[in-house]
């Protein structure tokens, strides 16, 4: 099997790049890529396709964006950059006729969303029920709507090879190998790690001695001053000693169990943010003739150097080649997966029934 990378523009094999890198995220509807190459004039752009495939499997299908050259010593040559088909979701707005979508459910509202772009939309997991109504925002881009919601049912969409998009939530698969940065015993690295570089971040400026959950609605005024009535639930970080109070407003008067499980999974998310790291590979495979590395599956992680020995989510993956730079290598970005645990989700309740939740709250009900 080939792991040379072939380039195709506009449905032929182009041959005179000397770099690349193909980048792709659970953060992003789109992929994007770019390549040196040694002569390319930018009257060639137009509307090109571009599809990068490795042996038998696509990395990538999209657009051609951009061309950068220059002769500044160092930088001298041609760039030309772009991302896959789902970038027009990114740059171009959702028109609806009526402005809104009725009875639908998640997969159905992308599709129809993307059908204009020649974007294809599918799923890695159960979409859950229909939306009632979604309505569209004069101004609001494709991806806008769609990552509104996707949020509202606690999923992602991100980019798939073939220039489409993904729905699902992160986590759907386990990789193939351990990332591994290991010691010997007298503290040399030992030969069977498979992490080439690596870096580490540890941020505590957004997690909080005390997270406070607060629920307050409005009520009519036979509520007798209910209006003004608040419950509340608390999340306790242990990890953060000193006093650290922050207070958040829930959208939506929850019940007492409905806003606990909100501040807990609030804390849980913040706890898991405060941890990245990033690891340099050798190749592009998991494994030897294995699958390409790919964003939003779990992988288990053996760090010494960080300390970090669990399984992390692949929030992000950049392929590149460069015979200059260590050939062919993976760059991953992790997080812990408590950072993406997807947000417990209440209806808000209509007429009565929202006073009546107010009500059982403020009381301690559920």
């Amino acid at each position: 099997m080939s792991d040379v990378p072939e380039v195709e523009l506009n449905g032929r094999i182009y041959d005179g790049w000397q770099k690349c890198s193909l980048n792709m995220s659970i953060k992003d509807i789109a992929g994007s890529f770019a390549l040196t190459v040694d002569d390319f004039s930018p009257e060639d752009v137009g509307d090109m396709s571009v599809k990068v495939r490795c042996g038998d499997e696509d990395l990538l299908t999209g657009w051609l964006d951009r061309v950068d050259t220059s002769t500044v010593p160092d930088r001298e040559g041609t760039r030309i950059s772009g991302r896959s088909k789902s970038g027009d979701l990114v740059d171009c707005a959702a028109i609806v006729q009526g402005g809104e979508l009725r009875n639908v459910s998640l997969l159905d509202a992308c599709r129809e969303l993307c059908r204009p772009f020649g974007v294809g939309v599918s799923a890695v997991d159960q979409t859950g029920d229909r939306f009632d109504r979604i309505k569209v925002e004069q101004g609001e881009t494709v991806s806008q709507v769609i990552d509104r919601i996707c949020r509202e049912r606690g999923f992602n969409a991100w980019a798939g090879t073939d220039g489409g998009v993904v729905i699902g939530r992160p986590g759907f698969a386990r990789s193939e190998a351990v990332l591994r940065y290991r010691y010997t015993e007298t503290g040399q690295l030992r030969l069977d790690n498979n992490i080439v570089e690596l870096s580490g971040s540890f941020d505590m400026s957004g997690r909080f001695s005390r997270l406070i959950m607060r629920s307050q609605a409005a009520t009519s005024d036979m509520d007798f001053g209910l209006s003004a009535a608040q419950s509340e639930a608390v999340a306790i970080d242990e990890a953060v000693k000193r006093y650290r109070p922050a207070i958040l407003t829930s959208d939506g008067a929850g019940t007492s169990a409905q806003l606990k499980a909100r501040v807990e999974w609030e804390a849980s998310r913040r706890i898991g943010l405060s941890t990245g790291v990033s690891y340099q590979l050798e190749g592009w495979r998991q494994t030897s003739g294995g699958s390409f590395w790919k964003p939003g599956i779990v992988v288990p992680v053996e760090d010494e150097k960080n300390k970090i020995s669990s399984d992390m989510l692949i929030v992000s993956v950049s392929l590149m080649l460069d015979e200059d730079a260590g050939g062919y290598r993976t760059s991953l970005s992790l997080e812990p997966l408590s950072a993406w645990a997807p947000k417990p989700v209440f209806k808000e309740a209509e007429g009565d029934a929202q006073y009546a939740a107010l009500r059982a709250a403020v009381s301690g009900g559920s």
